[in-house]
């Protein structure tokens, strides 16, 4: 080697780098994620599921950055999350949402991520703006971003869920639901959408409700293949179908007592009977399905080969959990005809008392609360439940104040007075909500 020239040892270094770095090619090419692309060592990420491109979509630009910072990420994820703080605090939020950015692209496959960003937008930093619409553009920007992080990790059933929680229960249950839900299918910027829903979070346009459970039916598919962490088991496979019973809730809550509203119900009783009713759980002691009768506790005790009142126990805890015997009857309840006409007559009930016509409200009242009353005898149970108790003590706490606007006194009998005396301890409240709607009467 002394022998050559400056030149020619040059030349025969050239040559052993060209030499040694076909292997490394060979051996460590990038996969696009097409099935055979890549080297060998991107085939047996491949095999084995852990290489980034089974992790779905995969940013070009994170790979390099990681490269860039040679080893450093550690250090420039932390100053980010630092910044991202401050500017959180002093409201910058497009800087905050550049910052969000960098971060993703250094931890695209980092779940918390994900999460705690999606959640910050759509329910932390939404709360800080005053106009209603303000606040629904940073829902759905938690909504999109969500979307972003089930689309780079199909392996996340939670970042699945998470959407699903927020399209459902974000919208449907803040207390700016009314305006959420409608701006949900109709959306506040005419100019980007011509009054309809925004495409990206909602293509059809349909009840976020509805959307939610999609959502949810997407997390449980990926449930099937990995694992989760956020709850029971049995818990995150009812999503979906308590999502169908939130849809049915929400018909009812803007006042829809019709065909449809009945029909929703109904759709939920068989969701939660026939589908999630049948799916089998495993307990420590043994697997069941939880629309099991006599019968099929009997059948399951022979095929899990324990007692009968193994699975009893277990059954009566997983039902417990899920509060499954409650949400059967409910929904068999609700889509009774009868209680549909209660519902609607209770509701316009109300609706006549704020259009001043006492008579009729006082009438729509009365025949409504004798039907509540009426469904009561063949759904004992449900006596007790909040929702319709609150309903009914909403009704009669109306029709008290007619009476009293008119001079009359209250009769001796009158339906679900059980009910009335019974409860309350609740009137206060109700009686603030009534002051602070209608004023003193």
């Amino acid at each position: 080697m002394n022998r050559l020239t400056s030149q020619q040892r040059k030349l025969v270094y050239l040559a052993g780098i060209v030499a040694l770095s076909i292997p490394i090619l060979i051996l460590g090419m990038p996969s696009t994620g097409e099935p055979g692309s890549g080297g060998s060592l991107a085939a047996l990420r491949q095999k084995y599921d852990l290489g980034e491109s089974t992790l779905g979509k995969v940013d070009p630009t994170s790979a390099a950055l990681n490269l860039v910072l040679l080893g450093l990420r550690g250090i420039a994820v932390d100053l980010l999350w630092i910044q991202l703080d401050h500017q959180k605090d002093t409201k910058n939020w497009a800087q905050m949402r550049a910052t969000t950015e960098s971060i993703i692209l250094l931890q695209p496959h980092f779940k918390k991520v994900w999460r705690y960003h999606s959640w910050n937008l759509a329910y932390n930093v939404s709360a800080e703006w005053d106009a209603v619409e303000d606040r629904f553009y940073w829902v759905k920007e938690g909504i999109k971003f969500g979307m972003r992080g089930c689309q780079r990790n199909e392996r996340y059933p939670e970042l699945f869920w998470d959407v699903g929680n927020m399209c459902g229960n974000k919208i449907g249950r803040a207390d700016e639901w009314r305006f959420y839900r409608k701006f949900f299918r109709k959306d506040p910027d005419e100019e980007r959408f011509g009054g309809r829903a925004d495409p990206e979070i909602n293509p059809a346009g349909d009840d976020n409700y509805l959307v939610a459970k999609r959502w949810f039916f997407q997390a449980n598919d990926a449930e099937e293949r990995y694992e989760q962490h956020l709850m029971m088991r049995a818990l995150f496979r009812a999503s979906p179908y308590r999502a169908q019973f939130g849809y049915a809730h929400a018909l009812n809550r803007e006042g829809t007592f019709d065909e449809k509203a009945r029909i929703a119900w109904e759709e939920s009783f068989r969701e939660w009977t026939q589908e999630y009713g049948k799916m089998r759980f495993h307990t420590p002691d043994c697997v069941l399905y939880l629309e099991a009768d006599e019968k099929d506790i009997h059948e399951l005790a022979q095929e899990n080969g324990v007692d009968e009142s193994v699975i009893r126990h277990w059954l009566d805890r997983t039902q417990n959990v899920t509060n499954y015997r409650y949400w059967r009857t409910r929904a068999l309840w609700e889509s009774e005809p009868e209680t549909v006409a209660a519902h609607r007559m209770l509701y316009d009930g109300e609706q006549a008392f704020k259009r001043g016509e006492l008579d009729q409200a006082q009438k729509l009242l009365e025949e409504g609360l004798k039907k509540l009353s009426e469904t009561l005898t063949s759904f004992e149970d449900m006596e007790y439940d909040d929702t319709l108790i609150e309903e009914a003590l909403w009704g009669l706490l109306i029709w008290q104040k007619i009476l009293q606007l008119e001079g009359t006194p209250v009769p001796e009998k009158y339906p679900l007075k059980d009910l009335w005396e019974r409860e309350q301890n609740r009137l206060p409240d109700l009686e603030y909500d009534f002051k602070r709607k209608y004023g003193g009467v």
